[in-house]
């Protein structure tokens, strides 16, 4: 008896194998700067918690920019997964499939337009060295604002709005060539509670520190 035939696998083309299917960008300053910060404020804030009498307006005041540090110096990045974007910013969290992105710039951060909302990634800036990217700019295709001739990407660790707009428009492109319609049309925005909560917190907690206690 001949074997049951199975099920055949999907038909769109597989992911490139240098390609990985979820990375997470954010400029390696960022993580730097938050690094540092982090250790100067435990520095500064464990010698206050150890003197008596606590001066609890200064160690609001260290709390309040730690938290400052970390929401809009390390959260803010972009994750590029195998359906779209995540685009994290210091309190705001956006999901973008490929489908309806209908364009991608540059001009201080990366740009993405999709169902005629304009969403900018905090976490990736723009090169002020580089020519700005996207429609509408007429002289510069993305391979010029790569700086190559070729299609290829610059091997280059730095996180930069040019760069990852024009992998963005590739992966888009790529999905279209797809024709398969799997990768669902999804376009949200949402407040993330963690960090509206903890600015919210250190915020009053430097508020009764200092006019209050």
């Amino acid at each position: 008896m001949s074997p049951e035939p199975q099920p055949a696998g999907p038909t769109g083309p597989a992911p490139d194998a240098g390609t990985p299917e979820r990375r997470t960008l954010r400029p390696g300053s960022s993580v730097v700067v938050g690094a540092l910060t982090g250790l100067a404020g435990l520095g500064l804030l464990v010698p206050v918690l150890l003197t008596s009498p606590r001066s609890w307006s200064l160690i609001s005041a260290i709390v309040l920019a730690l938290v400052l540090v970390w929401l809009f110096v390390v959260r803010p990045c972009v994750v590029i997964h195998a359906e779209g974007v995540r685009v994290v910013n210091p309190m705001r969290t956006t999901e973008l499939t490929w489908p309806v992105i209908t364009e991608v710039r540059s001009r201080w951060a990366l740009e993405l337009v999709a169902e005629g909302a304009r969403y900018t990634a905090w976490g990736v800036p723009a090169d002020p060295g580089r020519p700005r990217y996207g429609r509408g700019l007429l002289t510069f295709s993305a391979n010029r604002v790569r700086g190559r001739g070729t299609s290829e990407l610059p091997a280059t660790s730095k996180v930069q709005a040019q760069v990852v707009a024009a992998e963005i428009e590739e992966r888009i492109a790529a999905d279209r060539r797809r024709k398969d319609g799997r990768t669902p049309r999804i376009a949200t925005r949402v407040w993330d509670p963690v960090s509206v909560g903890l600015l919210l917190a250190a915020a009053a907690f430097f508020v009764i520190a200092t006019f209050v206690v």
